[in-house]
């Protein structure tokens, strides 16, 4: 009896463990990569769906403009009111300092307006003794009047703060007109005092130099004069003492004569010019008062 049995295996041979498996092996690590890079790809390909903005009414729009709008006219008002607030300070700092200048003035300008008064007095008596006659009772009164002829004290304002005021253009601080005019006006009479006054000291002395050597003993002349004085008053000194008399010179005398007349007349008019600065600097210390209600 033939054995069959390694025919029946030929007939069906056994498969092997290699014949089971599938066509494609993929490792187990290969595996687990692949599935995030799968995910990521799927992320990746689903976008977040495009959102379609509606155009909005157009009260909106105005309304958005209308804010603009009021902002930036309320900031433009804003600003003028602080730069209306900045120009009412300085023009109150400066009209207080006007006033106080001006009240430093009339008090200058009364006492140089006292002086020029005292001296025409001496100047008035020196003449009518000069045009007497008999020279020899009032004889040291000539010789002190006549050293107050070279001697002149002038009034200067107070002007620092006008002049601050011109050179910075801020006289456009001061919104009344009529009241700008008169600050104006006021410093131009000054300027016309000072070309009448002249200069403060000693003043055209040597045009009485050749005059004095004639008729005085100069000596005695300039032992009046008084180096420390603390005012106009005590420039010269009286003497109690009697000093030399007066040379009887009548073209000397007569041109004495003519020297004191012309101080007095220089004299008188400073004082004119002094009343209608006093009167004006009044005026204007009322009126910056009034307008800037000064204290």
């Amino acid at each position: 009896m033939p054995d069959n049995s390694d025919d029946g295996l030929l007939d069906n041979p056994i498969k092997t463990q290699s014949e089971n498996l599938p066509d494609e092996i993929i490792p187990a690590k290969d595996t687990e990569t692949i599935k995030p890079n799968l995910e990521s790809e799927n992320m990746e390909v689903h976008h977040p769906p495009q959102l379609h903005h509606k155009p909005k009414p157009w009260k909106e729009y105005f309304l958005e403009f209308l804010m603009i709008f009021l902002a930036v006219t309320l900031g433009f008002f804003a600003e003028n009111i602080r730069e209306h607030y900045v120009e009412k300070e300085r023009a109150n700092e400066y009209a207080q300092s006007l006033y106080d200048d001006l009240k430093v003035d009339t008090a200058t300008i009364q006492r140089t307006y006292d002086e020029k008064e005292w001296i025409q007095s001496k100047f008035d008596s020196a003449e009518i003794i000069l045009a007497s006659n008999d020279l020899s009772k009032s004889n040291e009164f000539i010789y002190y009047v006549e050293r107050y002829v070279t001697l002149n004290d002038i009034f200067s304002p107070q002007d620092v703060t006008y002049q601050q005021l011109r050179s910075s253009g801020n006289f456009r601080y001061i919104k009344n007109i009529a009241l700008y005019k008169n600050i104006s006006d006021y410093y131009n009479l000054y300027s016309r005092y000072q070309s009448v006054d002249g200069n403060f000291g000693i003043i055209n002395k040597n045009d009485l130099s050749e005059i004095e050597s004639k008729l005085f003993n100069v000596k005695d002349l300039t032992s009046l004069d008084n180096y420390y004085a603390t005012n106009f008053y005590n420039l010269v000194l009286p003497t109690e003492k009697k000093l030399e008399p007066l040379v009887n010179d009548k073209m000397s005398l007569k041109l004495l004569f003519i020297k004191i007349d012309n101080a007095k007349n220089r004299t008188a008019t400073s004082k004119l010019f002094l009343g209608w600065l006093k009167s004006s600097a009044t005026n204007l210390i009322s009126e910056l008062k009034k307008e800037y209600k000064l204290i």
